[in-house]
C-alpha cells in the first residue's frame, strides 16, 4: 500500500511541476524546481499515508507562496491552484470515460499502478492546451487587472481559488470511497464536479469583469486628465505667441529709443536682462512643438507635450530630437505612457539638482523598431543602477522610490523591449527599444 501512496504523490507532483513549467515558463529557473518536487511529493504523500485532508491544503499553499517569492509575481499565487483543478477535473473526466468504454471503476484505477501512470500521462497530455489557454488569458486580459487589484479583493480571489481546489479534492475523494457501479452515478458524481468548478469560474470571472470595467474607466480618466494638460500647455504657448505678437511694437520702441539716445551700454542691458531670456524660452517652447508634430501616437505625444513643456517652463535646457515619423508603437498605450511619463519624471526631478540642468529626449525609428534615448544631467548620490530599481530604494525620503521599479514591473512582461541604464559623460541615460513584434510575456 504504501507503494501506492508513493506512486500516487509522485505522479501529482509530477503533473503540477508539469503546471508551473507551463505557466511559468521561461520566468522559472530550472533550479527552483526540485524545491517544488520535494515540497509536493513529501507532503502529497504525508496526506495520503494518513489521510489529512488539511495537508493538501498546506501543500497548494506553501508551493504558491514560494512560487510568488521566486518569480516576484503576486499574480503566480493562482498557478498552482488552477493547475491543480484542471487536473482534478481532467483525472475524472478520464476516469468517467474509461468507466464508460471499459467498465473501470475508481478503486480498479488506484489499485492498478500501470493504469495510476497511464491516467496520469493522458491528464498532462490533456491539461497542456488548456493551461496553454489560461496562460493567454492571463497575458491578455488579467495581468493588469491583478496589478491594480486591491489587496483585499486579491485575497478573496486567492482563498476563492484555494477553496475550490479543496472542495474538488474533498468530493473526489468521497467518491473514491464510494461504490459506484452504474454510468449514471459516475456521471452524477462527474458531472457534480465540473458544475461547481464552472460555478466558482463563473463568480471569478464576473468579479474580475467589474474590476477590469473599472481599471479601464479609471485609465480613461488618466488619459482625458493628460490630454486636458497637453491642451492647456498649448493654449500657453499660443497665449505667448500672441502676447508676443502685440509687445512686439512696444520692444522695438524702446530699443529705438535707447538707440535714439545712444545709451549702447543700456541697450545691451536691457537686451540680455530682458529681450534675450523670452526669444530663448520661446524658440524651446516652439522647437519642443515643432518636433513633436512627428509624433502621431496621441497618447505618447501628450505626456511628452505635458512633461517637455514643464521641463522648460522650470528653466530646463530641452534638446529634443524626433527625426522620424512615429506612428504606431509595439507596447500597450498605458503601459507606454507609464514608462515614458515616470522616466521623464524621474529626469526632470534629477536635472533640477544640477546647477545646468539639462534634458535631453530622442525618439526614432531603428528599421522597424522604435528607440527612446532619455538623458539628464544629475548628482551621484552613490545608488548603483540595480538598486536604483529596487522597490522603495530612493535618495529622495519617504513616498518615493516605487517609480523605476513599477518601470522594470512594467517591462517584464515584454519580451520584445530591451532596455538598459547607464551613466556616461555625467549623464544619467534610459534607452528602450521596442522591436515590431509585441508579445506579453
Amino acid at each position: 500500500m504504501i507503494t501506492i501512496y508513493l506512486i500516487h504523490s509522485i505522479l501529482c507532483t509530477f503533473m503540477l511541476i508539469c503546471d508551473i513549467f507551463i505557466l511559468t515558463y521561461p520566468h522559472l529557473s530550472i533550479k527552483k524546481y526540485p524545491i517544488f518536487f520535494f515540497l509536493f511529493s513529501v507532503l502529497f504523500f504525508i496526506q495520503d499515508c494518513f489521510n489529512l485532508s488539511p495537508v493538501l491544503l498546506l501543500a497548494l499553499a506553501v508551493n504558491s507562496i514560494l512560487l510568488v517569492q521566486f518569480t516576484k509575481k503576486l499574480y503566480s499565487v493562482f498557478y498552482i491552484l488552477i493547475g491543480y483543478i484542471v487536473n482534478c477535473i481532467l483525472t475524472n473526466l478520464l476516469v468517467f470515460a474509461a468507466n464508460i468504454l471499459w467498465g473501470l471503476s475508481i478503486k480498479e484505477l488506484n489499485a492498478n499502478k500501470f493504469l495510476m501512470i497511464l491516467f496520469s500521462i493522458c491528464t498532462i497530455a490533456m491539461s497542456c492546451p488548456v493551461l496553454y489557454l489560461v496562460r493567454w488569458l492571463f497575458q491578455k486580459y488579467l495581468i493588469n487587472i491583478f496589478e491594480k487589484m486591491s489587496k483585499k479583493l486579491f485575497v478573496l480571489i486567492t482563498l476563492t481559488f484555494l477553496l475550490c481546489a479543496f472542495m474538488l479534492f474533498t468530493m473526489a475523494s468521497f467518491f473514491d470511497n464510494t461504490d459506484i457501479i452504474t454510468h449514471k452515478e459516475f456521471f452524477l458524481m462527474v458531472s457534480s464536479l465540473v458544475l461547481y468548478f464552472l460555478f466558482t469560474i463563473g463568480m471569478i470571472f464576473i468579479v474580475l469583469h467589474t474590476t477590469r470595467k473599472s481599471y479601464e474607466a479609471q485609465k480613461k480618466m488618466e488619459y482625458l486628465e493628460n490630454l486636458n494638460e497637453y491642451t492647456k500647455n498649448l493654449e500657453m504657448v499660443y497665449d505667448n505667441l500672441y502676447s508676443f505678437k502685440y509687445d512686439y511694437i512696444n520692444i522695438m520702441t524702446s530699443l529705438a529709443a535707447y538707440i535714439d539716445e545712444k545709451k549702447y551700454k543700456e541697450l545691451g542691458t536691457f537686451f540680455y536682462e530682458h529681450i534675450f531670456p523670452m526669444q530663448k524660452n520661446l524658440t524651446q517652447k516652439n522647437g519642443a512643438l515643432s518636433n513633436l508634430l512627428h509624433v502621431r501616437v496621441l497618447e505618447l505625444k501628450s505626456i511628452l507635450y505635458t512633461k517637455l513643456l514643464l521641463a522648460i517652463n522650470q528653466g530646463i535646457e530641452i534638446n529634443i530630437d524626433i527625426p522620424d515619423e512615429i506612428d504606431f508603437i509595439h507596447m500597450n498605450p498605458v503601459d507606454l505612457t507609464r514608462m515614458v511619463g515616470i522616466y521623464l519624471d524621474n529626469a526632470i526631478e534629477a536635472c533640477l539638482e544640477t546647477e545646468h540642468p539639462i534634458l535631453n529626449f530622442h525618439l526614432g525609428k531603428m528599421n522597424q523598431d522604435t528607440v527612446f534615448i532619455i538623458s539628464n544631467t544629475f548628482i551621484n548620490k552613490g545608488l548603483s543602477i540595480t538598486q536604483m530599481h529596487k522597490r522603495g530604494i530612493t535618495t529622495k525620503g519617504t513616498g518615493h522610490g516605487i517609480g523605476l521599479y513599477n518601470v522594470s514591473e512594467i517591462l517584464y512582461r515584454y519580451d520584445n523591449i530591451y532596455h538598459e541604464t547607464l551613466i556616461k559623460d555625467n549623464l544619467f541615460i534610459q534607452q528602450v527599444q521596442i522591436s515590431y513584434n509585441n508579445r506579453i510575456c
